[in-house]
């Protein structure tokens, strides 16, 4: 027989639900945990705790709790759609499918459930069997502009942005003029290559709503793919200024309100807590910087011992007051501008690495004393007072700041303009399609194997050699193994189990630290980051630049 718990009683699901509203996630976690432990048959707790856990990015640990509830009550479709997320975030689509089809064989009009069986069909690759789904809709949506939308989404979501585009046009014949279709209908166009169609469409929207950074990011994205870097960069900044400005202390309670803007990690709060100090002992001018600071180290000695290492979780309301105003968030941006010198050293000899590179086998070359002096100041400069690093998820302790969130600046633009000049035979054909920064916690890890969607990886370090306490460690490990031609993006990013062989066996190139130290490769050979032991403080955090040029090459 199952139990059903007093939503009234105290120290129960109650006080969970309030706790849960209050961004308490952790502390209403382990409160239905621990009634978990005292009524393990209780649907009404195990359902909200695999929410919560499935909120909180544990899909594992949620499913077998809604996985019961669905057992107990499988005509319980909204259970049903949080179990089919949980499989989704875990890769299990054929456990997704494997629900939903006895959902639909006693619920056949259920249309979000069906909906719900497409997106799973097209995550596995069931284009086929998607398309059967579809037609079993009822024939009344085709006329619904809503549902033409929806198809669309998921269609584009599961790889197909062709299908997607003429569910797209339908809707639009339906309901003209709507801008979330609009806005979709461009990235699809994009996605196709169909720039000349798609750019209409943002520069239209952007008249009525030139705040709009998603369409600022995404027009400045259409730039870079016609190798207009600059329009790009321009774009990409006027996006990030919107996106990311500082909260007027007078908006910071509204705004941690919304449990997604107080999400963070503990080495992403440290991060942020050192560059405030650096930019005060810098003169920086920051208004409320002392404030701030304070703040920080309010919160962070509140979060010791409590918060996860390493995981993303949600900052108490409390803690937002005092530094939501900053968190992740642009408080101060000092450009690096063109140098009238140039940004590469001239005594290198770009004509040999090019040589080098494609003499190597795989493609793989390094270079010392890369940058110009004034160049590697410059940059180190911007990167360490800008508060650009709003990558803060990564969960091995590192923060990233990337191109399409305003990391660029007149230097970087440079230097990509003189890297395609120095190197005509390898990387003229290739624009820039991507460039990133990432800062890293001396207590923490680097990336995993991994390999790029691009064609040439160049990668350089701006920190000082006296901040790593091993110079013969520290930098890069690169297979000279090139993953498999026929793996997509999830196969040669985010397999490390499989991928690991190729980076600790014996045919791989050991490249240690050194600051303004290049290395170029084959961005199809699987690298990652080599263990690194570097001196505490900011200036001391290991840095790297890494430029993509070009699309990977499938076979």
């Amino acid at each position: 027989m199952t139990t059903e718990s007093n939503p009234h009683e105290p120290g129960g699901i109650g006080e969970a639900l309030a706790l849960h509203r209050q961004g308490r996630q952790p502390e209403a976690a382990l409160l239905l945990r621990q009634l978990h432990q005292v009524a393990p048959q209780d649907l009404v707790v195990r359902r909200m705790l695999g929410a919560i856990e499935l909120e909180a990015g544990r899909p594992d640990v949620a499913a077998p709790h809604l996985a019961a509830v669905v057992a107990a009550r499988p005509e319980d479709g909204e259970t049903a759609a949080l179990l089919s997320s949980a499989y989704r975030a875990l890769g299990d689509d054929d456990a997704a499918i494997a629900m939903w089809r006895p959902y639909l064989a006693r619920s056949p009009g259920d249309v979000r459930a069906r909906l719900n069986l497409v997106e799973a069909l097209l995550h596995r690759g069931d284009a086929q069997e998607a398309r059967a789904e579809i037609a079993a809709l009822p024939s009344s949506l085709g006329s619904d502009p809503e549902a033409q939308l929806t198809l669309g989404l998921l269609l584009h979501a599961g790889g197909q942005p062709e299908a997607a585009v003429g569910h797209y046009r339908r809707s639009l014949e339906l309901r003209p003029g709507n801008p979330l279709v609009r806005r979709n209908l461009a990235a699809a166009l994009q996605q196709l290559g169909q720039l000349d169609e798609a750019e209409p469409i943002y520069t239209d929207m952007l008249k009525a709503d030139p705040q709009d950074h998603e369409l600022l990011r995404n027009l400045g994205t259409l730039f870079k793919d016609r190798d207009n870097l600059a329009g790009a960069l321009g774009l990409y900044g006027r996006a990030m200024r919107i996106r990311r400005r500082r909260l007027e202390r007078a908006d910071v309670d509204q705004a941690g309100r919304d449990p997604a803007m107080r999400r963070t990690t503990l080495h992403s709060l440290r991060l942020e807590h050192e560059q405030l100090e650096y930019l005060r002992s810098v003169d920086a001018p920051v208004s409320d910087l002392d404030r701030l600071i304070d703040g920080y180290r309010q919160v962070l000695e509140t979060l010791e011992g409590h918060a996860p290492e390493g995981r993303r979780f949600v900052l108490p309301e409390e803690c937002f007051t005092l530094i939501g105003e900053a968190m992740q968030r642009l408080v101060h941006h000092e450009p690096a501008a063109a140098l009238s010198d140039g940004v590469l050293n001239p005594a290198l000899d770009f004509a040999e690495l090019e040589r080098s590179y494609r003499d190597s086998g795989p493609g793989i070359v390094t270079a010392d004393d890369f940058l110009q002096p004034a160049a590697l100041d410059a940059l180190r400069r911007y990167l360490h007072r800008s508060t650009v690093w709003f990558g803060y998820g990564k969960a091995r302790g590192y923060c990233g700041s990337y191109m399409e969130d305003g990391f660029g600046c007149e230097l970087l633009l440079q230097l990509a303009s003189e890297l395609r000049e120095r190197l005509p035979g390898l990387l003229g054909p290739h624009h820039l399609n991507q460039m990133w920064a990432y800062i890293y916690d001396q207590q923490m890890e680097g990336i995993t194997a991994h390999a790029d969607p691009a064609a040439v990886n160049l990668n350089f370090w701006i920190t000082p050699d006296e901040a790593n306490r091993d110079p013969d460690s520290g930098g890069l490990i690169v297979s000279r193994r090139e993953a498999p031609r026929e793996w997509d993006f999830e196969d040669y990013n985010n397999r490390p189990e499989i991928l690991d062989p190729y980076v600790t066996g014996d045919d791989r190139v050991l490249v240690p630290h050194r600051c303004n130290r290049m290395v170029m490769f084959n961005s199809n050979l699987v690298h990652k980051t080599d263990d690194f032991s570097f001196r505490p403080g900011f200036t001391n955090r290991r840095i790297n630049v890494t430029m993509l040029f070009g699309w990977r090459n499938p076979g």
